[in-house]
């Protein structure tokens, strides 16, 4: 009984200690709880609908495709519940309202974050919908315009966890960068600093 306690209060505590992925100046004016995801994906029916309203928001999802664009890149994501994700599970999220969307970023992130399978999480504006080159057939999306992305590299830390022999070689920790732009400029945090960041804006 009393092993069940402590491990209910480490549940517990974990759940109190965690930390935001986005500073509270990022995530100011988002609308979290108000925005209508499906009435924004609807709207690639009616992409030249004159009462078309920009939205701040946070989404997340799953890299599809990378297409570099020469002002930086277009992300094709498949969306995906943001509260699946943890900073250490490289599981895939149930897909069960998932849907493509676009992501345009006006900056230049690591390519090795920029791979297809990896997961993340996107503030920014929605965007008009348009249309996109897929495997040579155009599609039209729900696009949004980010200021910030979080990406957790789950691709390389999936294939870190075996060995060439196909042992398993134990679990190891994801890489995760958040890059974001301001004043102009693309900044970017690696992991370690982005978790002391968290910690601060507690």
């Amino acid at each position: 009984m009393r092993m069940i306690g402590l491990f209910a209060m480490c549940v517990l505590l974990e759940a109190c200690t965690t930390a935001p992925i986005f500073s509270p100046e990022i995530m100011k004016n988002v609308e979290t709880n108000t925005f209508d995801v499906e009435a924004w994906r609807k709207q690639t029916y009616e992409p030249s609908n004159p009462n078309f309203v920009p939205h701040k928001v946070e989404l997340g999802g799953e890299i599809v495709e990378v297409i570099r664009k020469r002002e930086g890149v277009l992300l094709l994501v498949e969306k995906q519940p943001i509260k699946n994700y943890t900073a250490d599970s490289s599981k895939s999220a149930k897909r069960g309202d998932s849907f493509w969307y676009a992501v345009t970023f006006n900056g230049s992130p690591d390519p090795s974050m920029l791979q297809r399978g990896n997961k993340l999480v996107v503030v920014g504006m929605t965007a008009r919908a348009g249309t996109e080159m897929i495997g040579g057939a155009a599609r039209v999306l729900p696009h949004l315009t980010a200021q910030c992305l979080h990406i957790w590299n789950t691709r390389e830390s999936e294939m870190a966890d075996f060995s060439y022999y196909g042992g398993a070689m134990g679990h190891h920790p994801q890489e995760e960068e958040t890059f974001c732009l301001g004043n102009d400029n693309e900044k970017s945090f690696p992991v370690a600093l982005a978790q002391v960041m968290r910690m601060f804006a507690l």
